[in-house]
């Protein structure tokens, strides 16, 4: 089950890396715009293990902005191992990245855990002491961010939307229609964002999907899964879309993957209309609300469906 959890986090930090930003600039007190160049970094790296067989290790995000590298995990629950991985994944992204000069120099990223839960002994911190050979004791720490703790306005004001499909685990402490209501007040906010142009109509779907698949794979009570689809207007068809945005990727990867990107997403929402109009048998106009497509984008898209 725990594998859902990172199945979310890596999608959303593939398809819409921009929603890290203001995650990066609160963990770290970083100060990115953000419409600024996310750069995803490769994820494996080589260890030797079992006389010198490679073996990889895989991280949850390792991303770069403006030069600057960043390493973030996602934790369903505390975890007294994390700081040994974390130090042994950012020591091999230092070796991948390494100064190979007269005197090479190991630079590891800066570093962050999100608990999606924790509990009163959970610490703001991990920390660790490596001692060298030479005596010198250096403490390695990593910073813990507590998803559980983070109020809703505060996710609206420094636009934390990245965490948004896991809100619905606060059910596990708070009242269903507390966390349904807070869930309004979230997405209006991001709606609102969309409009103003700092995010996507596709962020928006992303983060609807994020939430139904947590919702479909981890909760079996019918009051949430209910609750949660008449909130966003029915079940989100997440597969599809995902299906359709692999193809719109496809379709402009000679061009480059940003680029590719961006005209991947006009095809996906244009299909994403098509399909949900088929599907759930409801007009353009319901199927746009639905997807939460800008008002001033609006009639571009009727205009290719008219075609």
């Amino acid at each position: 089950m725990d594998m859902i959890y990172d199945n979310i986090f890596k999608t959303m930090v593939t398809r819409n890396p921009h929603l890290l930003i203001p995650l990066v600039n609160d963990i770290f007190d970083e100060h990115y715009s953000y419409d600024e160049k996310v750069v995803l970094l490769s994820d494996e790296h080589q260890t030797l293990q079992n006389d010198y067989e490679g073996d990889e290790r895989i991280t949850d995000s390792y991303i770069s902005i403006n030069g600057a590298n960043y390493h973030l995990e996602c934790q369903s629950n505390p975890d007294g191992t994390i700081v040994f991985r974390m130090i042994e994944y950012d020591f091999h992204i230092a070796l991948d990245q390494a100064v190979r000069t007269a005197r090479a120099c190991l630079k590891f990223p800066r570093a962050a855990v999100l608990y999606l839960r924790h509990n009163s002994k959970t610490k703001d911190k991990l920390s660790i002491d490596v001692e060298f050979p030479n005596d010198q004791k250096v403490l390695y720490e990593i910073k813990i961010v507590k998803a559980k703790d983070i109020p809703k306005d505060e996710i609206i004001q420094k636009k934390l939307y990245f965490l948004v499909p896991y809100y619905i685990m606060r059910v596990e402490d708070e009242p269903l229609q507390k966390v349904l209501d807070d869930y309004i007040d979230l997405l209006t906010a991001m709606s609102h964002d969309r409009d103003a142009g700092v995010f996507t109509e596709y962020d928006m779907a992303s983060v609807r999907i994020g939430i139904n698949r947590l919702i479909n794979q981890v909760y079996s009570d019918d009051s949430i899964r209910r609750g949660v689809e008449n909130l966003m207007g029915g079940k989100v068809l997440y597969s599809e879309i995902d299906r359709i945005y692999d193809e719109g990727i496809e379709k402009g990867i000679e061009q480059g993957r940003e680029q590719g990107i961006e005209q991947g997403i006009e095809q996906t929402v244009l299909v994403s209309i098509k399909n949900l109009m088929n599907s759930l048998k409801i007009s353009a106009d319901d199927a746009m609300n639905y997807l939460g497509i800008a008002e001033d984008d609006r009639d571009k898209y009727l205009k290719k469906l008219a075609e």
